[in-house]
């Protein structure tokens, strides 16, 4: 089936069925293109993933995906929710009947009058509040059956509507990725080869990160591919894990197609357009047949004005709450107590990145106190010390030394 873009502004105002009606050209009856009840820009209840109820969604994209009869899919995001969230529905899983339609704000009464209240010697600023106040979020949402349908092919309508569809980065472009046997459903947009996002899944190659259009391809790939890892220097390795650092410079190829990985899962990063000023470190599950397969990783700039010690992390979704983020930060600042700097991740960081941090922080933090009591780590040797004055001996300056935090996280 071929995945076939809608033109919204043939369209016209038919909103009332799937098929338009026929009509007449050159004397002989001809149909006319198939329209969706809904448009891009335009609101509605939709079911989500491991939620009971509806939930609110905005319409981001259509495609038709099959002409005769005509089916569309629509391309959503759920208010208030984070993007990764995103996803192509089919129509049986949107509530026809709660279409709220997006129009400009009408100026209101009172907004006027608070306005023409300010008096002659009222400064700039109040002034520039008040217009700023009265001027945000001039876009609202009415129930579909309250509008005049003309306002649809109003300039502000059709401007909202255009700059939903031009805005291709909005939208999650790779539908599927197979890694290392997992299957896994991106979050966000990442710029692969534009023929990739017409496949139903594309296929990474274990090692070099490589992407393929179809397992064949791959496979075929794979039995000449020279590595059985990631390239660059192995600096460590115990208990079936290990990482290697790669220089963004030397192994550019790889580094892309990793940070390219990366984007599908980070909604901010852009450092796959030049790789060369980091290094990245790769950490890796090694296989019984030793072949190491990537977990996650973290990137570095070679040289931080601000002493950044991370400038990217991530954990790939199927590796998730294993304790694997913390490793990868508490690794970023093994490498700042050796270079004898303190450090910091780039802000900002993403609401999953935050989590982790603040986890490891308070993990490092309560490590540092408890090393001040005279204990072997266990319940019972710490219980004699509930209730009682310590006098740890310990200040900030102590506590930056010891974990290498900035002053600023703590």
């Amino acid at each position: 089936m071929s995945m076939i873009d809608i033109d919204f502004e043939a369209s016209n105002h038919s909103t009332a069925s799937m098929e338009a009606p026929l009509g007449e050209h050159n004397g002989e009856t001809k149909p006319t293109m198939a329209v969706p009840k809904i448009k891009t820009g335009w609101r509605i209840y939709a079911k989500m993933e491991g939620v009971d109820d509806y939930v609110l969604a905005e319409v981001r994209h259509i495609k038709q995906i099959q002409k005769n009869p005509p089916e569309f899919r629509y391309y959503v995001h759920y208010v208030n929710y984070n993007r990764r969230m995103e996803t192509w529905l089919k129509e049986e899983s949107l509530d026809m009947s709660t279409i709220l339609y997006p129009r400009k704000k009408k100026e209101s009464k009172k907004a006027n009058e608070t306005i023409g209240q300010l008096s002659p010697d009222d400064d700039g600023s109040r002034l520039k509040k008040k217009f700023s106040r009265v001027g945000q979020n001039n876009i609202e949402y009415v129930p579909f059956c309250d509008i005049d349908v003309y306002e649809d092919d109003s300039p502000a309508m059709k401007k909202l509507r255009k700059k939903d569809e031009d805005d291709e980065s909005k939208r999650r472009n790779i539908e599927k990725v197979v890694l290392n046997g997992w299957t896994i459903i991106p979050w966000y947009f990442a710029p692969y080869p534009e023929p990739l996002t017409r496949v139903p899944c594309i296929y990474l190659c274990s090692w070099c990160l490589s992407f393929w259009p179809t397992y064949d391809c791959l496979q075929s790939h794979m039995m000449k591919c020279p590595l059985i890892g990631p390239p660059g220097k192995k600096i460590y390795e115990k208990d079936g894990l290990a990482f290697f650092e790669i220089d963004g410079a030397v192994d550019d190829d790889y580094s892309t197609n990793l940070c390219l990985l990366a984007k599908l899962f980070l909604d901010h990063k852009t450092v796959y357009y030049d790789t060369k000023p980091f290094y990245f470190y790769v950490l890796c599950e090694k296989s019984d047949d030793m072949f190491y397969d990537i977990v996650g990783y973290f990137s570095k700039e070679k040289c931080s004005a601000d002493e950044y010690n991370l400038a990217c992390i991530l954990v790939l979704p199927q590796f998730q709450k294993k304790g694997y983020g913390r490793f990868l930060i508490e690794f970023s600042y093994l490498l700042s107590k050796v270079e004898q700097k303190t450090g910091s991740p780039e802000k900002p960081l993403s609401d999953l990145g935050l989590l982790s941090y603040r986890s490891y922080w308070l993990y490092a933090i309560t490590e540092f106190i408890l090393s001040y009591y005279d204990h072997d780590g266990s319940v019972d040797s710490l219980k004699k010390f509930i209730g009682k004055e310590v006098n740890l001996h310990c200040n900030f300056p102590k506590l930056i030394e010891k974990t290498r935090i900035k002053k600023e996280d703590l």
